[in-house]
């Protein structure tokens, strides 16, 4: 594993767990650790050098404060906060890029991408966003797979973050017309059936194709949106981690983000991990 992440903040709250939890993975994956911050250069150059002296101040105090085990850099500069983070991240090839959540705009979230879901579009580099509160390894992972090489990634790496984790693979498959009684003179419970059996054996190909650990347990196979399969396995697991493909069996391109994988990232119902294929 390489021995180096990225984490960016924008000096929020919301990016303070994001330290956190990176500072916590750099101390026990003995890694070196960026911390990346972007002074907007529109503001005035007076405002803007204020801010980034004060970011620079700031960030050296917290992390000083959270651990005085790991290699960390504070990497402050004037720019785009998309542009600039991907450049970092292109220069230092990290094992990970670290992100907080987002402040929710209603508005502008339902017609536009997030800085969050933009950066896991346009970079290789695996993307974790940190929504919960650092006090704990990762104990149970809920891994989303539609069994493509991205979603297998994501498993792959949260392995190697957690690898004391519970994983529990999650697949839902969508049954057309499921609100009709009927289709077609069959009955929903055949369809439902016919469905499932499908996905049993994409899922029996694909775990003859890979290796996983034994970490890894059964396969939920649900039929549903992905949204409510996890929601539901969310509840009932308790996990504190859910892993994603950046894009599914369809879309292949580095330009393309797989709707599961920006639904995460809109609405993070805990540490969501996001992965493209090696």
């Amino acid at each position: 594993m390489s021995k180096s992440f990225v984490v960016a903040t924008d000096m929020s709250p919301r990016s303070d767990r994001a330290i956190r939890r990176a500072i916590w993975l750099a101390e026990h994956h003995d890694a070196r650790l960026i911390v990346c911050h972007v002074v907007d250069d529109a503001a005035p150059p007076e405002i803007a050098a204020s801010a980034h002296d004060a970011a620079v101040t700031l960030l050296n105090q917290f992390t000083k404060s959270l651990s005085d085990k790991v290699d960390i850099t504070i990497h402050a500069q004037y720019g785009d906060p998309t542009a600039d983070i991907l450049a970092l991240v292109a220069q230092n090839d990290p094992t990970l890029l670290i992100l907080g959540t987002h402040r929710p705009r209603p508005f502008l979230d339902a017609v536009r991408e997030t800085t969050a879901q933009r950066l896991v579009r346009l970079t290789a580099c695996p993307v974790l966003m940190v929504s919960d509160r650092v006090d704990h390894a990762y104990d149970h992972v809920l891994a989303a797979t539609d069994f493509s090489p991205a979603s297998t990634a994501a498993i792959t790496l949260a392995l190697h973050l957690a690898p004391k984790a519970q994983i529990t693979p999650v697949h839902a498959f969508h049954v057309p017309y499921s609100g009709l009684m009927t289709y077609g003179g069959q009955d929903m419970d055949e369809m439902t059936a016919s469905f499932r059996l499908e996905a049993t054996e994409d899922e029996a190909r694909w775990r003859d194709e890979i290796a996983l650990p034994d970490a890894c347990g059964p396969t939920v196979i649900a039929p549903g949106s992905v949204s409510q399969v996890l929601a539901a396995q969310l509840a009932a697991t308790g996990a504190s981690l859910i892993t994603a493909g950046a894009h599914g069996r369809v879309g292949q391109g580095r330009a393309l983000l797989g709707s599961v994988a920006a639904d995460l990232l809109r609405q993070p119902p805990c540490d969501v991990l996001i992965a493209r294929p090696a």
